[in-house]
């Protein structure tokens, strides 16, 4: 049997949501920076050969643990969008998975890996100012790592601590590290999601909904953009918005709210604004639209970005 090597980033039923219905099985996709619309199938988009491929400790590439265990989640969680497609309730079995699944969703994608890898550049960048500040415990860690290992560092002690200090250098994290990451961190998600209110909330006549190769995104309206504070899921007003399909979108939120609902148009474009900010690079809609695309362009640089507050057993963000 052939190996899985082309990973989606995105589960593909759940791109199959968008399909444009008068030109199936197309989405249009939109890139940030790029004027020209295209259409795929969900086969061709979001993804990226050994995304989740790592090495193992025998030194060989294993491209199918990670994917398989994702493809084991979403095989549990595709029937429950085709009940909130049909605007049924969900059971507690039932919400349990679509947590699950919300939480792989956010911590799966580039734009949540590629943050984790520079947090973590940046983090031990400034470790190692902080370490250098220090010139007899900088010294003394050196000696200390020589005699450990029985390695020599190759040139004086003050002259590397200098060079940490000048921060004239760049540090690359390994991407296995990231994707070490995304079950972890999904861990810690799965709860905040399964806390919160949900709702799904139904698209107009006129406006549907388009997703993103970072579609679930979150936003507090009453966060202060100049602050210095980001912006975290347990914020008491944090709005939680993933698109189900075009004509669906599943809200989080701490306030009392629940079932479904129908949107106004107006609510219908700000929700799709927040899936253009969140996007890292591509924005998956029904519909071929160059007033759309606009939009799109306008956003060119906004996704998400990740600051390190602390470090423990790992990065802690918002």
């Amino acid at each position: 049997m052939t190996k899985k090597k082309r990973h989606h980033y995105i589960s593909r039923f759940y791109l199959e949501g968008f399909v444009d219905p008068h030109n199936e099985p197309y989405i249009w996709v939109y890139e940030k920076g790029n004027p020209n619309i295209i259409k795929a199938t969900a086969k061709n988009i979001a993804v990226q050969k050994h995304y989740y491929s790592f090495i193992t400790p025998k030194g060989e590439k294993d491209s199918e643990t990670f994917e398989n265990a994702l493809a084991e989640i979403e095989g549990k969680v595709a029937p429950i969008f085709q009940k909130i497609r049909n605007y049924e309730s969900l059971n507690d079995q039932e919400r349990s998975s679509f947590a699950i699944f919300l939480a792989f969703t956010m911590s799966r994608v580039p734009n949540f890996r590629e943050n984790i890898e520079r947090a973590t550049e940046e983090f031990i960048k400034k470790m190692d100012t902080i370490l250098a500040s220090h010139p007899t415990g900088f010294k003394s860690m050196i000696e200390k790592f020589e005699r450990d290992t029985g390695n020599k560092i190759g040139m004086s002690v003050e002259k590397l601590r200098k060079f940490m200090l000048e921060g004239q250098y760049d540090i690359k994290t390994d991407p296995q590290f990231s994707l070490g990451m995304i079950p972890i961190l999904a861990k810690d998600l799965i709860p905040i999601f399964l806390w919160m209110n949900w709702a799904f909330l139904e698209a107009t006549d006129d406006y549907k909904f388009m997703t993103s190769d970072n579609p679930l995104s979150y936003f507090d309206p009453t966060h202060n953009p100049r602050s210095f504070y980001g912006v975290g899921l347990l914020n008491r007003n944090i709005e939680i918005t993933f698109p189900i399909s075009k004509g669906l979108i599943f809200l989080g939120t701490w306030k009392k709210i629940e079932g479904y609902k129908k949107l106004k148009s107006k609510l219908v474009k700000e929700m799709n604004r927040r899936t253009f900010i969140s996007a890292l690079r591509f924005v998956f809609a029904s519909q071929n639209s160059d007033r759309l695309n606009r939009f799109v362009q306008k956003y060119k640089n906004s996704a998400p970005k990740i600051k390190v507050d602390s470090i423990g057993d790992y990065i802690i963000a918002h």
